[in-house]
């Protein structure tokens, strides 16, 4: 599906019909090389049979979620997911082709108008050949309703994907990999650039974090308690108990006389 991507691109800046579809088919070979190299390192690396599906179209798309079966989007495997999207990506592709000969035996019969500043072509009735009328409806239907539906449904499985296997072998990163890779044709760019992670579950690389920040937490905590002047218990002592000072002793033993004679003698004296 990249192909058309890049084909589209290329388009913008030329009018010929073959040069987007020769530019469209350079940019796409060297990515998907790339993801095939990828796609055939991490499955070398984690014992992954059936390798040689890395440099097959289509299923190439199905071996991604080979790749990334260490994950799961719910209880749904990522080879299910994988296998459901490259049937989606073949009809596609099929499509696509089919339209695009339809699109090139009606455009003889095809005129412009304007709607609200934006070109529509439409097809001539009235010129076009009895034999050409399943042409018309192709090249009518098939982009506005069939192929935009389709397309919808493979980009969302697409999507799944993508996330589970990005989960897999750049988990910091997953949700930033995965959308670039949807928005912009780099996928096997990116592939190739995680190629030598990894890979791991999604749920025990949380769980593992979530240890590890806590087990930090108590580090600091302990070293905050350590270090602080005031983590004595005020009240071991109590601090209104004045009858014995800092080295136990009475704090009043100065004042008066330490004799045990009576203190109202010297009122009995005349």
């Amino acid at each position: 599906m990249d192909f058309f991507k890049y084909a589209s691109i290329a388009s913008l800046f030329t009018l010929s019909s073959w040069v987007p579809l020769l530019l469209g088919g350079l940019c796409f070979t060297i990515v998907f090389i790339f993801e095939a190299i990828a796609l055939f390192t991490i499955a070398t690396q984690n014992g992954y049979k059936n390798k040689w599906m890395a440099f097959i179209p289509f299923l190439n798309t199905y071996y991604i979620g080979v790749c990334a079966q260490k994950n799961r989007f719910y209880n749904f495997n990522t080879k299910t997911i994988g296998l459901i999207a490259a049937i989606f990506e073949a009809v596609l592709v099929g499509l696509y082709i089919f339209t695009l000969v339809a699109g090139n035996l009606v455009e003889p019969y095809l005129y412009k108008t304007d709607d609200n500043y934006l070109a529509i072509y439409l097809v001539d009735y009235d010129l076009l050949p009895a034999n050409l009328g399943w042409a018309a409806w192709v090249y009518e239907n098939m982009q506005k309703y069939i192929l935009n539906i389709l397309n919808m449904v493979f980009m969302i499985l697409k999507t799944i994907l993508l996330i589970c296997f990005f989960q897999t072998y750049a988990c910091r990163r997953y949700v930033l990999f995965a959308i670039t890779s949807i928005l912009f044709p780099v996928m096997g760019i990116l592939f190739f650039i995680v190629r030598n992670n990894q890979a791991v579950n999604y749920k025990d690389f949380i769980r593992a974090e979530q240890a590890r920040q806590y087990q930090q937490y108590q580090q600091f905590r302990q070293q905050d308690f350590n270090n602080n002047p005031y983590n004595q218990n005020p009240y071991s002592r109590n601090p209104y108990d004045n009858s014995q000072g800092k080295d136990g002793s009475d704090p009043f033993d100065g004042l008066g006389n330490n004799t045990d004679s009576d203190p109202f003698d010297d009122f009995d004296k005349k």
